[in-house]
């Protein structure tokens, strides 16, 4: 048998003699005969009903996936690194040849990384952003790793650019201007050369990654399933 606590209606042990919940004396208090009725206000709050949670399999069998975190996507990783292989493959010799592949590949490359640790869907728009900015990154690489190179193979390229003007029978105003533009040209600290090589290379790897971008997002754009 058990009897209840007359201040805070607690059960407890008919030889108890005082509430351990309140300190109330409860030796008085005689056992209880019949289960104890609680008031409605004193009742918890009634259970809503049944309804499957995400990633769990509901009665009805199919399976419910629970929702993928979307987070805000980091971009400045993926296009750091894209713009890193468009300036290193755009520098170097011999590979130069194909750098506007290069540029077109380095827009699907952000895309491409962005994708790994991004979940959510790549619209056509966030592709572009992200390759633009790799674009821009190549660029500044590109024009970078360019100055040390073009130093040094600059005279042995002059050297092969007169000897085929010479070898052309220019009239000789005509190759004495045009040597002078080559002088001016194959100085790579040039203020004038490093604004117009800037410029181009900024106009080509805004253009062409990001259209990169956009072909990477046709690729890679819908959601990652978690």
């Amino acid at each position: 048998m058990a009897k209840q606590c007359p201040s805070c209606q607690q059960l407890l042990d008919e030889t108890a003699r005082f509430c351990p919940i309140c300190g109330a004396s409860v030796e008085a208090v005689h056992s209880l005969d019949a289960p104890v009725e609680l008031p409605e206000s004193r009742l918890p709050p009634p259970l809503l009903p049944d309804t499957p949670l995400p990633g769990t399999r509901p009665q009805d069998g199919r399976f419910q996936p629970p929702p993928l975190p979307h987070g805000p996507p980091a971009l400045l990783k993926p296009a750091f690194l894209g713009g890193i292989a468009i300036g290193v493959l755009s520098a170097l010799p011999l590979v130069n040849c194909c750098c506007l592949l290069w540029l077109g590949g380095g827009g699907l490359l952000a895309v491409y990384l962005l994708r790994q640790e991004y979940m959510g869907e790549i619209a056509a728009g966030l592709g572009a952003k992200v390759a633009f900015f790799a674009g821009m990154i190549g660029a500044l690489f590109w024009q970078v790793l360019e100055l040390p190179i073009t130093y040094l193979t600059s005279s042995q390229r002059s050297a092969h650019i007169e000897q085929f003007l010479h070898n052309q029978n220019f009239p000789a105003e005509t190759l004495q201007i045009i040597e002078k533009v080559l002088s001016l040209l194959a100085d790579p600290f040039n203020p004038f050369v490093l604004l117009i090589g800037l410029m181009f290379k900024t106009i080509a790897c805004g253009v062409l990654t990001t259209i990169g971008g956009i072909l990477g997002a046709a690729f890679w754009g819908k959601p990652k399933q978690g």
